[in-house]
Protein backbone atom coordinates (compact mmCIF):
# COMPACT_ATOMS: atom_id res chain seq x y z
CA UNK A 1 0.00 0.00 0.00
CA UNK A 2 1.39 3.40 -0.93
CA UNK A 3 1.80 6.02 1.77
CA UNK A 4 -0.16 8.78 0.06
CA UNK A 5 -0.61 12.03 1.97
CA UNK A 6 -2.56 15.12 1.03
CA UNK A 7 -0.40 18.24 0.65
CA UNK A 8 -1.59 20.86 3.11
CA UNK A 9 -2.18 24.49 2.29
CA UNK A 10 0.84 26.73 2.62
CA UNK A 11 0.76 30.41 3.51
CA UNK A 12 -1.03 31.34 0.29
CA UNK A 13 -3.18 29.46 -2.13
CA UNK A 14 -1.47 29.67 -5.52
CA UNK A 15 -4.68 29.93 -7.54
CA UNK A 16 -5.98 32.61 -5.20
CA UNK A 17 -2.72 34.54 -5.46
CA UNK A 18 -2.82 34.47 -9.25
CA UNK A 19 -6.42 35.66 -9.45
CA UNK A 20 -5.81 38.30 -6.81
CA UNK A 21 -2.81 39.54 -8.78
CA UNK A 22 -4.87 39.74 -11.94
CA UNK A 23 -7.50 41.83 -10.17
CA UNK A 24 -4.78 44.11 -8.87
CA UNK A 25 -3.54 44.63 -12.44
CA UNK A 26 -6.94 45.69 -13.77
CA UNK A 27 -7.40 49.48 -13.81
CA UNK A 28 -9.94 50.66 -11.23
CA UNK A 29 -10.11 47.16 -9.71
CA UNK A 30 -7.11 47.16 -7.39
CA UNK A 31 -6.88 47.86 -3.69
CA UNK A 32 -10.21 47.35 -1.97
CA UNK A 33 -11.66 45.29 -4.84
CA UNK A 34 -8.72 42.89 -4.77
CA UNK A 35 -8.88 42.50 -0.99
CA UNK A 36 -12.65 41.96 -1.05
CA UNK A 37 -12.27 39.31 -3.72
CA UNK A 38 -9.68 37.57 -1.59
CA UNK A 39 -11.92 37.75 1.46
CA UNK A 40 -14.73 36.01 -0.42
CA UNK A 41 -12.69 33.26 -2.11
CA UNK A 42 -9.73 32.46 0.11
CA UNK A 43 -11.28 29.94 2.49
CA UNK A 44 -13.75 28.37 0.01
CA UNK A 45 -10.96 27.67 -2.49
CA UNK A 46 -8.80 26.12 0.21
CA UNK A 47 -11.69 23.98 1.46
CA UNK A 48 -12.66 22.79 -2.03
CA UNK A 49 -9.04 22.00 -2.84
CA UNK A 50 -8.47 19.85 0.23
CA UNK A 51 -11.83 18.06 -0.05
CA UNK A 52 -11.16 17.24 -3.70
CA UNK A 53 -7.66 15.97 -2.99
CA UNK A 54 -9.00 13.74 -0.23
CA UNK A 55 -11.65 12.36 -2.60
CA UNK A 56 -9.00 11.60 -5.25
CA UNK A 57 -6.76 9.95 -2.66
CA UNK A 58 -9.65 7.76 -1.49
CA UNK A 59 -10.47 6.70 -5.05
CA UNK A 60 -6.86 5.89 -5.91
CA UNK A 61 -6.39 3.90 -2.70
CA UNK A 62 -9.54 1.95 -3.55
CA UNK A 63 -8.16 1.11 -7.00
CA UNK A 64 -4.90 -0.04 -5.43
CA UNK A 65 -6.77 -2.27 -3.01
CA UNK A 66 -8.86 -4.02 -5.69
CA UNK A 67 -6.17 -4.35 -8.37
CA UNK A 68 -2.80 -5.98 -7.89
CA UNK A 69 -1.42 -4.29 -11.02
CA UNK A 70 -2.46 -0.77 -10.05
CA UNK A 71 0.21 1.16 -8.14
CA UNK A 72 -0.26 4.78 -7.11
CA UNK A 73 3.45 5.53 -7.27
CA UNK A 74 3.44 4.71 -11.00
CA UNK A 75 0.93 7.45 -11.81
CA UNK A 76 3.52 10.22 -11.79
CA UNK A 77 5.00 8.60 -14.92
CA UNK A 78 1.61 8.53 -16.67
CA UNK A 79 1.55 11.86 -18.50
CA UNK A 80 -1.95 11.36 -19.88
CA UNK A 81 -3.43 10.68 -16.45
CA UNK A 82 -1.60 13.66 -14.95
CA UNK A 83 -3.11 15.88 -17.65
CA UNK A 84 -6.54 14.35 -17.02
CA UNK A 85 -6.24 14.83 -13.25
CA UNK A 86 -5.18 18.47 -13.62
CA UNK A 87 -8.17 19.19 -15.85
CA UNK A 88 -10.60 17.34 -13.57
CA UNK A 89 -9.22 19.21 -10.56
CA UNK A 90 -9.68 22.61 -12.19
CA UNK A 91 -13.33 21.76 -12.84
CA UNK A 92 -13.76 20.48 -9.27
CA UNK A 93 -12.39 23.71 -7.80
CA UNK A 94 -14.96 25.72 -9.78
CA UNK A 95 -18.12 23.93 -8.64
CA UNK A 96 -20.15 23.57 -5.47
CA UNK A 97 -22.50 21.00 -7.03
CA UNK A 98 -22.10 17.56 -5.48
CA UNK A 99 -23.48 15.90 -8.60
CA UNK A 100 -20.65 17.28 -10.72
CA UNK A 101 -18.11 16.31 -8.09
CA UNK A 102 -19.48 12.76 -8.16
CA UNK A 103 -19.16 12.67 -11.96
CA UNK A 104 -15.55 13.82 -11.66
CA UNK A 105 -14.78 11.20 -9.00
CA UNK A 106 -16.28 8.50 -11.21
CA UNK A 107 -14.17 9.73 -14.10
CA UNK A 108 -11.04 9.19 -11.99
CA UNK A 109 -12.02 5.61 -11.10
CA UNK A 110 -13.12 4.78 -14.64
CA UNK A 111 -10.05 6.30 -16.27
CA UNK A 112 -8.34 2.94 -15.90
CA UNK A 113 -9.56 -0.43 -17.15
CA UNK A 114 -11.30 0.63 -20.37
CA UNK A 115 -10.32 1.07 -24.00
CA UNK A 116 -11.58 4.63 -24.53
CA UNK A 117 -9.02 6.93 -26.10
CA UNK A 118 -7.66 9.83 -24.09
CA UNK A 119 -9.26 12.50 -26.29
CA UNK A 120 -12.71 11.03 -25.65
CA UNK A 121 -12.12 10.91 -21.88
CA UNK A 122 -10.96 14.52 -22.02
CA UNK A 123 -14.10 15.44 -23.97
CA UNK A 124 -16.18 13.96 -21.17
CA UNK A 125 -14.52 16.37 -18.73
CA UNK A 126 -15.39 19.34 -20.94
CA UNK A 127 -19.01 18.20 -21.02
CA UNK A 128 -19.10 17.89 -17.22
CA UNK A 129 -17.77 21.42 -17.01
CA UNK A 130 -20.17 22.93 -19.53
CA UNK A 131 -23.46 21.16 -18.75
CA UNK A 132 -25.51 21.17 -15.55
CA UNK A 133 -26.76 18.35 -13.30
CA UNK A 134 -30.19 18.93 -14.85
CA UNK A 135 -28.75 18.11 -18.28
CA UNK A 136 -27.40 14.82 -16.96
CA UNK A 137 -30.70 13.92 -15.27
CA UNK A 138 -32.46 14.45 -18.60
CA UNK A 139 -29.79 12.45 -20.43
CA UNK A 140 -30.17 9.55 -17.98
CA UNK A 141 -33.96 9.73 -18.39
CA UNK A 142 -33.58 9.51 -22.19
CA UNK A 143 -31.19 6.59 -21.82
CA UNK A 144 -33.52 4.60 -19.57
CA UNK A 145 -36.64 5.35 -21.64
CA UNK A 146 -35.10 5.46 -25.11
CA UNK A 147 -37.28 2.78 -26.70
CA UNK A 148 -40.51 4.22 -25.32
CA UNK A 149 -39.58 7.75 -26.38
CA UNK A 150 -38.61 6.64 -29.89
CA UNK A 151 -41.90 4.85 -30.45
CA UNK A 152 -44.41 6.93 -28.53
CA UNK A 153 -43.29 10.54 -28.03
CA UNK A 154 -43.14 13.01 -30.91
CA UNK A 155 -43.13 16.41 -29.19
CA UNK A 156 -41.50 18.37 -26.39
CA UNK A 157 -44.89 18.72 -24.71
CA UNK A 158 -45.35 14.97 -24.23
CA UNK A 159 -41.65 14.39 -23.58
CA UNK A 160 -41.81 16.83 -20.68
CA UNK A 161 -45.05 15.30 -19.42
CA UNK A 162 -43.43 11.86 -19.28
CA UNK A 163 -40.22 13.24 -17.79
CA UNK A 164 -42.11 14.90 -14.92
CA UNK A 165 -43.57 11.58 -13.77
CA UNK A 166 -40.35 10.79 -11.88
CA UNK A 167 -38.29 13.99 -11.96
CA UNK A 168 -38.45 17.46 -10.39
CA UNK A 169 -40.51 20.28 -11.88
CA UNK A 170 -38.75 22.25 -14.62
CA UNK A 171 -39.71 25.19 -16.82
CA UNK A 172 -40.79 23.83 -20.19
CA UNK A 173 -38.59 26.16 -22.23
CA UNK A 174 -35.55 25.43 -20.09
CA UNK A 175 -36.32 21.73 -20.53
CA UNK A 176 -36.32 22.19 -24.31
CA UNK A 177 -33.02 24.09 -24.10
CA UNK A 178 -31.44 21.28 -22.08
CA UNK A 179 -32.58 18.65 -24.59
CA UNK A 180 -31.16 20.69 -27.45
CA UNK A 181 -27.93 21.26 -25.54
CA UNK A 182 -27.58 17.47 -25.30
CA UNK A 183 -27.90 17.26 -29.08
CA UNK A 184 -25.37 20.06 -29.56
CA UNK A 185 -22.97 18.07 -27.37
CA UNK A 186 -23.42 15.07 -29.73
CA UNK A 187 -24.99 12.97 -26.96
CA UNK A 188 -28.42 12.52 -28.58
CA UNK A 189 -30.05 12.97 -31.99
CA UNK A 190 -33.44 14.69 -32.29
CA UNK A 191 -35.64 13.97 -35.30
CA UNK A 192 -36.18 16.96 -37.59
CA UNK A 193 -39.97 16.68 -37.25
CA UNK A 194 -39.99 16.48 -33.45
CA UNK A 195 -42.74 18.96 -32.57
CA UNK A 196 -41.91 22.15 -30.71
CA UNK A 197 -44.20 23.91 -28.24
CA UNK A 198 -45.07 26.50 -30.87
CA UNK A 199 -45.65 25.76 -34.53
CA UNK A 200 -44.67 22.09 -34.63
CA UNK A 201 -41.35 20.87 -35.99
CA UNK A 202 -38.97 22.27 -38.57
CA UNK A 203 -39.38 22.45 -42.35
CA UNK A 204 -37.63 19.15 -43.04
CA UNK A 205 -39.01 15.77 -41.98
CA UNK A 206 -37.16 12.76 -40.68
CA UNK A 207 -40.03 10.33 -40.32
CA UNK A 208 -38.07 7.09 -40.51
CA UNK A 209 -35.77 8.05 -37.64
CA UNK A 210 -36.53 7.67 -33.92
CA UNK A 211 -37.92 10.88 -32.41
CA UNK A 212 -34.95 11.02 -30.03
CA UNK A 213 -32.01 8.63 -30.16
CA UNK A 214 -29.23 8.19 -27.63
CA UNK A 215 -25.96 8.28 -29.57
CA UNK A 216 -23.03 5.99 -28.80
CA UNK A 217 -21.07 8.95 -27.45
CA UNK A 218 -23.92 9.70 -25.03
CA UNK A 219 -24.07 6.08 -23.90
CA UNK A 220 -20.33 6.03 -23.32
CA UNK A 221 -20.54 9.22 -21.28
CA UNK A 222 -23.27 7.76 -19.06
CA UNK A 223 -21.28 4.60 -18.46
CA UNK A 224 -18.12 6.59 -17.77
CA UNK A 225 -19.33 9.26 -15.34
CA UNK A 226 -22.75 8.20 -14.01
CA UNK A 227 -22.99 4.41 -13.76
Amino acid sequence: MSNLEIPKESSKNKAHSIVKGLFGAIPFAGGVASETFGLILSQPITKRREEWMQAVVDKLKYLEEVSESFKIENLKENDEFVTFLIEASQIAFKTHQNEKLDYLKNSIVNYFGNQLEFDKKHSFLRIIDELTPTHFIILKYISVNENYIAGSIKSYEFLLKDYLKDNPEIDKYYFRKCVRDLENASLIKISKDFQDYIGGGGFATDERSPSIKLLDFGSELINYIIK
